[in-house]
């Protein structure tokens, strides 16, 4: 189901020129100018706003419930801190983000100024540590709600409300590509997605992505045996009858870490590398220390983790 989504009068904010100058129309993917009314297309002419200093590029034909569900999961996210029997999950959510930026730091050694675009930036903070060492950080998300925390509360420069399926920043202007547990919930149509990250980035450019694991320890029974319909129903029973705080939206389905590298390799990715990491969410602490018992293996690290994490090289 499509709807349209009404512009409203932009709020008279500006946007930095070195952001503006890596923004696309979502529609034609044509350069925007700036002026008093908000952002227009060069090309087709489309008008955007400016809201609290951020563009609203999200198309008119973006998937109405999709986004609905994206800022209810939004709400559920921040509502987890709040519920003590979260505390272990939320710990291990924390170290896999802490992995997963230390994975990125070691491989983009080079100096600033590069650019970078996190797609699908959620609450992410990361932006202000990149930030502060010279680097342009573009926190790109479908939810608002999100960039406007980032924004005020961590002092992201760069922010922009976008739709992934029509990514509104300009082909070939970035460094590097970031996505963290976001191609789970466009699993339908992976190979444009990944191929539209590709398009972001420069030649040599690299894509870091992380993302739920189909091969996970306590998911494969799951995720790889077990028809999708059913899992999914499954999964909706559970947390139903959990009263889950955070329950997944029935769209989302964990992805297969070796046919992503596969689809990476197709689409002229080369070096592409997996890394090892501990953190292992969504399990109780017994379940953890089953897996704290295999993980002395890096094959499982790497494979049978809860989240994979690559590096991938644009040729």
């Amino acid at each position: 189901m499509h709807g349209t989504v009404s512009l409203v009068r932009s709020d008279g904010d500006q946007i930095r020129p070195d952001l503006l100058e890596l923004l696309a129309c979502p529609k034609c993917r044509a350069a925007l100018t700036q002026g008093s009314g908000g952002l227009r297309c060069t090309g087709c002419a489309a008008p955007y706003e400016i809201k609290q200093g951020i563009p609203v590029l999200v198309p008119d034909d973006v998937n109405t419930v999709h986004l609905e569900e994206e800022q209810n999961l939004a709400l559920m996210m921040k509502s987890r801190a709040h519920h003590p029997e979260e505390q272990f999950n939320l710990g291990q959510w924390s170290l896999s983000k802490r992995e997963f930026w230390a994975m990125v730091r070691s491989v983009a050694t080079d100096s600033p100024p590069k650019r970078f675009a996190n797609i699908g930036c959620g609450f992410d903070p990361s932006c202000a540590e990149f930030e502060r060492l010279g680097h342009t950080f573009v926190n790109l998300d479908l939810v608002f709600d999100m960039l406007a925390h980032l924004k005020k509360d961590c002092g992201a420069a760069s922010c922009v409300n976008g739709d992934v399926n029509r990514i509104p920043l300009q082909t070939g202007a970035f460094d590097y590509v970031v996505s963290i547990d976001l191609i789970h919930h466009e699993c339908e149509r992976l190979p444009e997605l990944l191929a539209s990250f590709r398009d972001l980035l420069k030649p040599k450019g690299i894509l870091f992505l992380e993302d739920p694991n189909a091969w996970g320890l306590f998911q494969m029974a799951k995720s790889i045996f077990m028809p999708r319909f059913a899992y999914r129903s499954l999964r909706s029973a559970y947390h139903t009858l959990k009263r889950s705080a955070h329950r997944p939206a029935d769209y989302e389905f964990p992805t297969n870490v070796w046919r992503v590298m596969a689809m990476l390799r197709e689409l002229g990715f080369e070096d592409i590398k997996c890394y090892p990491h501990t953190a292992y969410p969504t399990v109780s602490e017994r379940s953890h220390r089953i897996y704290r018992a295999l993980s002395g293996s890096e094959y499982v690290r790497k494979y049978h983790n809860y989240h994979y994490m690559l590096s991938a090289v644009r040729s």
